[in-house]
């Protein structure tokens, strides 16, 4: 059994989940994915998608507060980890810490792992092994649907999806400033005049910045910013999957929620970053 704790926001917790899919499938095991409605994501799993077969959803455990890193420095630490995690009936458990380990070859080897021992605890907000066709799974409910038909309805043969990153992350607005996308899209429409472009961001500001610029040729519907309620977090799927309709994407640097829109038809992504 897999049972996966998603860290971070909705598009790095899809990417967990579309790892965790693959590698339960690769391993013929169950998988559980336990949901948190926190600060980060503040809202019911069902009330942004439909069920999927392929896991369930289950609350967090309070035993799970005390789960620790089988991958300890030190044999002590090791050794009391695993004593821990086999209270828990966890065998191994691998947190985002290790995570830095992936990259270098033979030190960690997840779907090893996953073989090796009959319940694995994975936490992390980074994704793993190849996930790519799991991300076909996630299909948002009725209510998100009928928004991302109204507004794509709009939308015509040419048009280009822009993402501005801001709020709480610093290497996105130090690196992909609004200007860049100011100058992107006056180059897009120098190539192509009927090119149209749907606008979504997380600052109200930057939007409205653009819009006074380009006018009729933005699309943009006027949505909650804000993490920590439902309307805010099914407005971020309809951004979502509005994106992953368009010919192309405009992004902001150190942003995962374009790169994931991009993933569902395999469209360009274009990251704007100050040289």
């Amino acid at each position: 059994m897999i049972i996966l704790e998603p860290v971070g926001g909705l598009a790095n917790r899809m990417r967990v989940i579309a790892s965790g899919i693959a590698m339960s499938k690769a391993l013929n095991t169950g998988l559980q994915v336990i949901w948190n409605e926190n600060y980060e994501l503040n809202c019911p799993f069902d009330k942004l998608f439909k069920p999927i077969s392929e896991f369930s959803i289950v609350p967090k455990a309070k035993k799970y507060r005390h789960v620790k890193s089988s991958n300890q420095i030190g044999l002590f630490n090791r050794l009391q980890a695993r004593l821990y995690n086999l209270l828990l009936n966890i065998d191994y458990c691998i947190t985002g810490q290790d995570f830095p380990s992936l990259i270098w070859p033979g030190k960690l080897d997840i779907y090893e792992e996953g073989k090796n021992h009959k319940n694995i605890y994975i936490q992390t907000c980074h994704e793993f092994g190849n996930n790519t066709a799991a991300f076909r799974v996630f299909k948002p409910v009725a209510e998100i649907e009928e928004s991302i038909s109204e507004i794509t309805k709009k939308f015509t043969k040419n048009v280009i999806g822009i993402h501005i990153r801001r709020t709480d992350n610093l290497p996105a607005v130090t690196n992909s400033p609004v200007s860049l996308f100011i100058v992107a899209i006056k180059a897009e429409l120098e190539a192509q005049s009927n090119t149209v472009f749907f606008l979504c961001s997380d600052d109200t500001m930057a939007k409205n910045e653009i819009i006074e610029l380009f006018g009729e040729k933005i699309i943009a519907v006027k949505k909650e910013v804000s993490r920590n309620t439902v309307s805010g977090m099914q407005d971020a799927v309809v951004d979502m999957y509005c994106l992953s309709k368009t010919n192309k994407i405009l992004g902001s640097y150190y942003s995962s929620f374009p790169e994931v829109a991009a993933r569902f038809h395999n469209i360009e992504l274009q990251v704007l970053k100050v040289k």
